[in-house]
């Protein structure tokens, strides 16, 4: 059994809770979106992805 989650994977469960609704056009466009968002993210090394983390919250996005 595979446990690794893909970008893909993510992606669909991060829309699994939005609580608004999508027409299909516009849930597709949002995984693809989702999608390269989290590719770039895994992409990270550990050092990096706690920049970004500190980053956002900088900003206020949590």
């Amino acid at each position: 059994m595979d446990t690794e989650l893909t970008p893909k994977q993510l992606a669909v469960e991060f829309l699994r809770r939005e609580t608004n609704p999508l027409t299909p056009a516009e849930y597709l466009k949002r995984v693809k979106q989702l999608e390269l968002e989290f590719a770039g993210l895994m992409a990270l090394s550990s050092l990096e992805l706690k920049e970004e983390i500190d980053y956002a919250w900088r900003l206020g996005i949590h």
